[in-house]
């Protein structure tokens, strides 16, 4: 006999009331052994355990449907809390009181290793009317297909361990109006958290003044993919200083207070980031020590000219033909308070020859972009940039000229800024 996933529930219950349960060979084991591997398979991960949540369940011992807690607290408190085991917990629909309640003061905190597994993010809604956060995890944990609603002064879900899996959720705070910030996800390190992952996940906010979406203290080398943020005050708020080399691909951030909020840490990498509708894009508290990677950021981002005036900055070639002159400050590092992109450049020449242009970061030393620049002495040039560079807060651009004779000849640059 051909024994489906679907119908073990009604068969386990028949051979219960038969006798047969628990006997290794018997019918009841084998079906149970099935149950299990489904539940596994459902999670993609290897677990000791199942559980079953379901308003329509007997809130009996959560091993089956039938069976099954009412509560995802009630299967919480009963799955192991052994360092080496993995519980996994599916989660029915609920849409009786359409969600689940954690009713559980302070920040209601589970120690074992979890994996929460719904059936939809826009399905499965969970709250926590008598907390100060929805769910507090200091073990490792999965959040799958599940709706996380902050209700009107909560918290979200925090996670203390590292190797964090967050997929197919979703947080939702429009209905927060309290006076304190609340954070929907909260990554709390007391010491270094790596390698967790948060993906195919939304967050939306009240609007622009009370939630930010993700907040990561002590977190480095995590991945963070696919994520959409909307109204929120913060979209990804980053602390302490060992918050290093986290990786942010192909993230929405819109009509937010501030998309970025760059606290503290180095060398984050930021791909694909679409900003639009934001106060600000970027807030980059560690200018001067910046040292992030842009590529590939889109938004409403306006071009001006650097310096605002029609002078130009003068830099003077060398006295000696095919020497660079001296190193030129075309922008301070102090006025660079956004990350920016140089999307062109316009010249004017005091005399008619060419010039060879260099363009730095490290005061001459080496350059980002060079150019040959020859036109009628006084008439001005534009050029558009040859390189994507996306540069931190903080960088200074400086120039060198180089002219086709000698006499020290001057060339009047302008920047064509784009801040992000």
């Amino acid at each position: 006999m051909i024994v489906t996933y679907a119908y073990a529930d009604r068969w386990l219950d028949q051979v219960k009331s038969d006798g047969l349960a628990g006997e290794p060979d018997s019918v009841a084991y084998r079906l149970h052994a099935i149950q299990e591997n489904a539940g596994a398979a459902a999670s993609g991960r290897a677990v000791t355990d199942t559980l079953y949540v379901s308003p329509n369940g007997t809130n009996t011992d959560g091993k089956s449907w039938t069976t099954a807690y009412t509560t995802i607290q009630g299967a919480l408190d009963a799955a192991s809390t052994d360092a080496n085991e993995l519980t996994l917990i599916l989660i029915g629909i609920n849409t009786g009181s359409d969600y689940y309640d954690i009713a559980t003061a302070s920040d209601p905190t589970w120690t074992g290793n979890y994996i929460l597994k719904g059936s939809h993010r826009t399905w499965v809604k969970i709250k926590n009317d008598t907390g100060d956060s929805i769910l507090k995890f200091t073990g490792y944990v999965s959040l799958i297909d599940l709706n996380f609603n902050l209700g009107t002064d909560n918290n979200g879900v925090i996670i203390t361990k590292g190797a964090f899996r967050v997929s197919h959720c979703q947080f939702v705070g429009e209905d927060l109006d309290g006076a304190i910030t609340r954070t929907a996800l909260h990554i709390d390190g007391a010491s270094l958290l790596k390698h967790g992952q948060v993906s195919d996940t939304h967050f939306l906010g009240d609007g622009t003044t009370r939630l930010t979406a993700i907040k990561l203290d002590h977190v480095a080398r995590s991945e963070f993919s696919h994520v959409e943020i909307h109204e929120c005050k913060t979209g990804i708020q980053i602390t302490e200083t060992d918050s290093d080399s986290n990786y942010f691909y192909n993230v929405d951030i819109g009509d937010s207070a501030t998309g970025l909020d760059l606290d503290a840490g180095n060398e984050q990498h930021f791909e694909s980031i679409s900003f639009h509708h934001n106060t600000a894009n970027v807030d980059d508290a560690t200018v001067g020590q910046s040292d992030h990677h842009y590529n590939n950021i889109s938004g409403e981002f306006k071009i001006a000219a650097y310096p605002e005036d029609v002078d130009g900055t003068p830099v003077a070639g060398h006295a000696n033909a095919d020497e660079f002159g001296t190193d030129t400050e075309l922008r301070a590092a102090v006025t660079a308070t956004k990350p920016f992109k140089i999307v062109g450049y316009a010249f004017k020449l005091a005399v008619t020859q060419e010039h060879l242009i260099g363009f730095s970061t490290d005061s001459g030393s080496t350059y980002f972009n060079q150019m040959i620049v020859g036109s009628t002495k006084g008439q001005a040039t534009a050029a558009t940039a040859d390189t994507d560079f996306i540069f931190n807060p903080g960088t200074r651009i400086s120039a060198r000229v180089m002219a086709e004779s000698d006499g020290g000849d001057i060339v009047y640059i302008w920047l064509k800024i784009q801040e992000i």
